[in-house]
């Protein structure tokens, strides 16, 4: 679902006094559903189907700038820095993970 606000507001994410590592991952691959100007939304690839990679993982909060719709972004050494909460277009209340990390 897709935000009615165009910004991430800093209420709205609460930051863990320390991050940690994002499900051991070394490296993550998302990809961008909604920009919301210095982040985005972002789903993780789950999964294959041949050659295409699904990205209908979980839904992250990826920081950084100049993200822009339907983009491919590949994060090292992702670090969980906290969480984010914002209501979906359904009216649905959603907590995501903030990733923060090395990206490509």
């Amino acid at each position: 679902g897709l935000l009615k606000q165009n910004s991430v507001s800093n209420d709205a994410i609460q930051y863990l006094e320390k991050p940690v590592s994002y499900e051991n991952k070394k490296t993550t691959s998302v990809k961008v559903f909604q920009v919301l100007g210095n982040a985005a939304l972002a789903r993780e690839a789950s999964d294959k189907i041949g050659d295409d990679v699904m990205y209908i993982g979980n839904t992250v909060l990826v920081l950084g700038k100049d993200f822009y719709s339907d983009q491919i972004v590949t994060v090292k050494n992702p670090q969980r820095i906290g969480t984010y909460s914002y209501t979906n277009n359904g009216g649905m209340p959603m907590t995501v993970p903030v990733i923060d990390g090395e990206i490509k």
